[in-house]
């Protein structure tokens, strides 16, 4: 799927990329993301130094 950015979105994506190890974690970030419907936030494992997305937990009713 290919998908039409601008010169600025394309800077950020560049910039989110290279901040993460490349564009397939990034693009695996935003999978975890989608996944948790975006409540939660990045983490950085300090003994891999991988990032992941970690869901916020919600009180159970």
């Amino acid at each position: 799927m290919a998908t039409i950015m601008t010169i600025g979105e394309q800077r950020r994506a560049g910039e989110a990329a290279r901040k993460v190890g490349g564009y397939s974690e990034l693009i695996r970030l935003e999978t975890e993301r989608r996944k948790a419907k975006g409540q939660g936030h990045v983490v950085r494992d300090t003994t891999s130094g991988r990032y992941s997305f970690s869901p916020t937990k919600t009180p159970k009713k």
